[in-house]
């Protein structure tokens, strides 16, 4: 819930304010969820995976419990709603500056598509450690994440390994 509000309402009052029109909405959607992917890469393998952080030992708490009677307390990426209104807040304000600055007036799509994509991948990490139904589309997205909490050097996307075959994280 409050990722749709932290995506929709900026959105809807950029796009009230400044709007841009369906094919940058569009444009602006698809640039949020590559971004998404992005920052989720970035964060997985940059912070949370940085030894001796708050972050890291927080993180280190989601590996040590699959499998255990108590992984689904330490499944969900966003913890807090807090946690998910500042992620928002850090991802936001660069593109709402950059929007303002340069008028691409894609900024309503881009929050949209951050939204979409943090719900989705939130429920997807959440069917994938529970054992949970998946699309047959993403059959392969259990074993590849789970083949990160085996070798945690590897694999930082969750379920669509796109900057981990960009960046030559994909694992053997």
């Amino acid at each position: 819930m409050t990722a749709a509000l932290c995506g929709g309402l900026p959105a809807l009052a950029l796009g009230i304010f400044f709007p841009g029109g369906p094919a940058k909405w569009f444009v602006g959607f698809v640039a949020g969820l590559l971004w998404a992917s992005l920052f989720e890469f970035a964060y997985h393998r940059f912070l949370l995976h940085l030894p001796g952080t708050f972050f890291a030992r927080r993180h280190l708490e989601h590996h040590a419990t699959v499998g255990t009677p108590t992984e689904a307390e330490h499944v969900n990426l966003g913890s807090s709603p807090i946690w998910v209104v500042a992620l928002f807040a850090i991802n936001g304000l660069p593109v709402v500056i950059a929007d303002f600055l340069f008028r691409f007036g894609i900024a309503p799509g881009i929050f949209v598509g951050f939204a979409v994509y943090f719900i989705t991948v939130e429920e997807i990490h959440w069917r994938i450690h529970l054992g949970e139904w998946l699309p047959p589309v993403l059959g392969a997205s259990r074993a590849y994440h789970l083949a990160h909490h085996a070798r945690p050097d590897a694999r930082f996307n969750i379920f669509l390994p796109l900057w981990d075959l960009a960046f030559g994280t994909a694992g053997d």
